[in-house]
């Protein structure tokens, strides 16, 4: 039932490409991400290999498939194209987003490896993406909070929509130890500020407990938020309660899976901020509960 939604969701939610390209229509009986269209035999292997192994749908190419479109001025093939920007709840527009393409089937073997065995046995089945898009490089502009200018782009090392999650691979395996353990994290943050809603909100109890009687207020200009309790992510965003619930789970998830253990600690001084380092633990250890890996 789930994957019937996010097909009928995202057939709501895609664009035409190009038709200067050879086109022959696909049957679109299968599904959407196991189309062949883009896709070589080789690469088909790849990608179908890696659902058979995780049931996680694998895609390089944002171009899907082609289908039949009859209109009455025209009959050609219409090409079907992944919108990430998409959500359910409609379109994120104040982002640019830019990617290349992974350049050869060896690379796209090693982006598949790597979802696979690097990011994947760091969540539970239930938090897995729908699709992986994997690509060589990643970039995004953010709209200005004081203009319509966009700022400079910034490299990102992932990014999830509604039907799928782009990664980027980076050549991963060429990065040293410690690079590597930072780009996991890195992706982890991002994925699980996304998909951290998908447990149940009464799983959070144990976290919430020690803020629960300031949830609501907003803080003096004096106040200092850590003493509260409270990280200063979100505190300068226009028409929010900083102390609010949702921004402070959401703030405290991309923490602990973006730092490492010691950098959180050097972070975050123990002895000056203990309520800050009570809701850290609490929140490893619903995660550790569950089966998600933190650290």
């Amino acid at each position: 039932m789930k994957h019937t939604i996010l097909l009928l969701v995202l057939t709501c939610a895609l664009w035409c490409c190009s038709k200067d390209e050879d086109v022959t229509p696909s049957n679109v009986d299968r599904n959407m991400f196991d189309m062949p269209d883009f896709s070589s035999k080789e690469e088909m292997k790849i990608r179908r290999d890696f659902y058979e192994n995780t049931t996680c749908y694998l895609i390089f190419n944002d171009s899907l498939y082609y289908r039949a479109l009859t209109t009455p001025g025209s009959s050609e093939p219409e090409c079907v194209v992944l919108d990430l920007k998409y959500q359910i709840t409609g379109y994120s527009e104040n982002i640019l987003l830019r990617h290349t393409y992974l350049k050869n089937i060896q690379d796209k073997e090693l982006a598949a490896k790597f979802a696979k065995e690097e990011i994947l046995p760091r969540l539970i089945p239930a938090l897995y993406p729908y699709t992986f898009f994997m690509v060589d490089q990643f970039f995004v502009r953010e709209e200005s909070k004081w203009s319509d200018d966009y700022g400079p782009e910034v490299e990102r090392a992932a990014y999830t929509g509604y039907n799928a999650t782009l990664v980027a691979y980076n050549n991963y395996y060429q990065m040293d130890e410690a690079a590597r353990d930072a780009y996991k994290r890195a992706i982890m943050s991002i994925i699980m500020a996304k998909n951290h809603t998908q447990i149940a909100d009464s799983e959070y109890d144990s976290f919430y407990q020690y803020s629960q009687d300031t949830y609501g207020k907003f803080p003096d200009y004096d106040d200092t938020p850590l003493e509260a309790g409270f990280l200063e992510t979100f505190r300068y965003d226009w028409g929010r309660s900083f102390y609010s619930k949702k921004n402070d789970l959401l703030a405290y998830v991309m923490e602990i899976f973006k730092l490492t253990e010691e950098e959180f600690n050097e972070k975050y001084d123990k002895e000056k901020y203990p309520l800050v380092h009570l809701k850290k633990e609490a929140l490893v250890k619903i995660f550790e509960n569950l089966g998600v890996k933190v650290y």
